[in-house]
């Protein structure tokens, strides 16, 4: 469907485009930046990008006008069902608050011992190694041996999410203008149905038999819904954890000096996670639909129209953070949508930045690193994730001493 107004600002962006990686990605936005605050994209069926922070944030703030119910992917044709991100309130208010238990901020506390044993059992192994691809090493590894912790899934099962999650994103990334949502995550949701039976044949207690006798509404969860809540944390919780794991630690590759200030004070890992995730936005881009006329930023976009809403590119708005390509950690990144905004902010937020900044002050205990080969990014799978999918790096005398 064309835009309601013939001069509209277009831009041709496809969110599936292998060319959207590393480095051009970010040109890609600029463009878009530049054409407008709303430009027309006329792929995948047509929808809008917005790009402005100012503009992004309040679209996140109200999902009475940006709906999600039609899928927080382009496009948003109504066959994505993820709990709890692919709806609106009420009823995604009831599926977050049930997912929120296995998150809260007591239960991060209490597992931080078991994360700094894993994260220090992993470098450590990663240091007598003497490096080696810390995609495959180190960032993968840590969120499916935390997933075994915080939902109870079984070791055999996340050792296959990432092959199932990788088939998934190549499933949407045809050529054709068609997606294929339900075929993506076939292989997947069969998991975790077998996750599902096997937690009720042996009723062990964790979150995943804790979601058999669960309610929604005053009523038994489906389990078509327990298998989508599950498939959420599958794929979010080893995902943008490994992206930015491995991104964070390309970044201080890339720069050894920030190797050196981090190690003199490790206090500073905080700020370092805070600016890697406005800097860099390893979950890109989300999608809405709107339920009524609406002006963003003097461009009237139609009721049912699909909006890209650029997480990345509002966290490189000069308008908001100033020279916004350089990373810099010592600016002030609060307020970046690194984890989104409003009510489908990320759940996991609290988990993610105490494991990456746990992972810091790991690394600062051991020689500094650098790289070893060259680093290779995936393209946005999902039309969303970013991040190394190779990360050859080696342990070895300080970078700043080497000239």
């Amino acid at each position: 469907m064309p835009p309601i107004s013939n001069d509209a600002a277009t831009v041709d962006l496809d969110p599936y485009s292998p060319d959207l990686t590393e480095p051009g990605v970010w040109d890609v936005y600029e463009t878009a930046r530049a054409a407008g605050p709303a430009a027309w994209s006329e792929r995948r069926g047509g929808f809008w990008v917005v790009t402005n922070f100012d503009d992004v944030r309040a679209a996140l703030r109200d999902p009475q006008t940006f709906s999600s119910a039609s899928g927080h992917r382009i496009p948003t044709d109504g066959n994505q069902r993820a709990i709890p991100i692919d709806f609106d309130p009420p009823l995604h208010t009831a599926y977050r608050r049930l997912m929120t238990e296995a998150l809260s901020p007591a239960r991060v506390r209490e597992m931080k011992p078991f994360l700094e044993r894993t994260i220090a059992d992993l470098v450590d192994r990663f240091v007598e190694a003497g490096g080696g691809d810390f995609v495959r090493d180190v960032a993968l590894p840590l969120p499916l041996v935390v997933l075994t912790e915080l939902v109870g899934f079984d070791t055999e099962t996340v050792q296959k999410f990432r092959e199932v999650t990788e088939q998934m994103w190549a499933g949407l990334a045809a050529d054709e203008e068609e997606v294929d949502f339900t075929g993506a995550r076939a292989r997947i949701y069969d998991l975790m149905r077998a996750e599902i039976a096997e937690h009720r044949a042996s009723g062990r207690e964790d979150f995943v038999t804790d979601l058999l006798d669960a309610e929604v509404d005053g009523r038994p969860l489906s389990e078509d819904e327990m298998i989508s809540i599950l498939a959420t944390f599958a794929v979010a919780g080893h995902e943008t954890t490994m992206n930015s794991a491995s991104t964070l630690v390309h970044l201080l590759v890339a720069e050894p000096d920030h190797q050196d200030r981090l190690r003199a004070n490790p206090d500073l890992a905080p700020r370092y996670v805070e600016e890697m995730l406005r800097h860099r936005s390893p979950a890109q881009n989300f999608a809405r639909r709107t339920t009524c006329p609406v002006t963003v930023g003097g461009q009237d976009i139609a009721e049912g129209d699909a909006v890209l809403l650029s997480l990345a590119a509002a966290n490189r708005d000069p308008g908001r953070f100033p020279d916004p390509d350089r990373f810099d950690p010592d600016r002030d990144a609060r307020g970046h949508l690194g984890f989104g905004w409003g009510i489908h902010q990320c759940l996991g937020a609290a988990l993610a930045r105490s494991e990456l900044a746990i992972l810091l002050w790991r690394l600062c205990a051991h020689p500094p690193l650098a790289a070893a080969g060259e680093v290779r990014w995936s393209g946005l799978q999902g039309g969303n994730h970013l991040g190394p999918t190779t990360l050859p790096v080696r342990f070895g005398p300080a970078c700043s001493e080497k000239g």
